[in-house]
């Protein structure tokens, strides 16, 4: 019986090189100082992404007075299950060296497997393999037997590399459609108080919002933090103040959608249209990925402190 050949690299398959909790030794200080900045940077769009959720889950109009509990829990259970329990509690912790985003996560998974399709030497991967294969364990035999299927199959490698550009591409789309959108929306919505303007002039009036807004970035993301924080801050306690004020002065038993019993009257409802509907709560989500990708901006602890 021919033993198989084992490489450092299979000692290696579980363990992180480097502080895998970004920003640990951080005081304090400096971490709710981050948590700030974050406010302004990571949180702006996942804090007013929930607003346009309703419209975009009811384009036919609302059949049943209890659909709206069911979509309002699909809302609620999703922003706790994706940016709280997934993103802070897991994804933040898969970071490279404390960098987040998709490259990061290609070129941590290209560290411990020959998958790689791009140059991808780092000045740490010299302290990859410590020439020391530990005893396996269950967890680690789980690791070679993924690293050993991601080597010997071509198709896995050129997938992984597409997966890694197709996601990449998206979130460079995102960052520049969304500020374009988000801001040609603000601005028409100032024509409901002067209608006297133009499509035109709402276009001109954006287009040099946006310049403004693209041309102070170049100051850095600490400056942009510290600039954009409190007016994000401020509209926060706000919109909390107001949901705290219309439960107690109007309907507070709008937190029956708490219980999860009105997702799935909902599904039993609506069938084939409320599995369409997800396209609109998926859609309260939007702005999750920046926890992640914005991640060598900040901290782990910052993040979730903010959180």
């Amino acid at each position: 019986e021919t033993l198989a050949r084992h490489d450092s690299l299979y000692g290696d398959a579980e363990k992180v090189s480097g502080d895998r909790r970004h920003g640990s030794g951080v005081s304090w200080r400096q971490t709710v100082l981050l948590a700030f900045q974050s406010i302004g940077v990571v949180y702006g769009d996942l804090g007013t992404s929930p607003l346009y959720t309703y419209s975009g889950t009811f384009p036919g109009g609302i059949r049943h007075p209890d659909d709206i509990l069911g979509v309002l829990s699909l809302i609620l259970y999703t922003l706790i299950l994706l940016p709280l329990l997934k993103y802070v509690f897991i994804v933040l912790y898969a970071n490279d060296n404390g960098d987040g985003g998709t490259f990061a996560l290609y070129s941590l998974i290209s560290r411990y497997a020959k998958i790689r399709m791009i140059p991808n030497q780092q000045a740490e991967d010299a302290s990859v393999s410590n020439y020391s294969i530990p005893e396996p364990s269950s967890q680690t035999r789980r690791a070679q037997w993924v690293k050993q299927r991601l080597e010997s199959s071509k198709a896995a490698r050129i997938a992984l590399f597409t997966v890694t550009i197709l996601g990449t591409s998206m979130v460079m789309g995102d960052g520049s459609l969304t500020p374009a959108i988000s801001v040609l929306s603000a601005v028409s919505g100032i024509r409901e108080k002067a209608p006297n303007l133009t499509q035109l002039q709402v276009v001109w009036i954006s287009v040099a919002i946006l310049f403004l807004l693209f041309s102070v970035q170049r100051f850095g993301t600490d400056k942009v933090g510290y600039s954009f924080a409190p007016i994000i801050l401020v509209w926060f306690v706000l919109i909390a103040g107001i949901g705290a004020y219309n439960l107690a002065a109007h309907d507070a038993t709008v937190l029956r959608a708490l219980n999860p019993m009105y997702i799935v009257d909902y599904f039993r409802r609506n069938g084939k249209q409320a599995w369409l509907s997800l396209g609109g709560v998926v859609l309260c989500t939007t702005g999750t990925e920046a926890m992640f990708a914005d991640l060598g901006h900040f901290n782990i602890k910052a993040i979730q402190v903010r959180h």
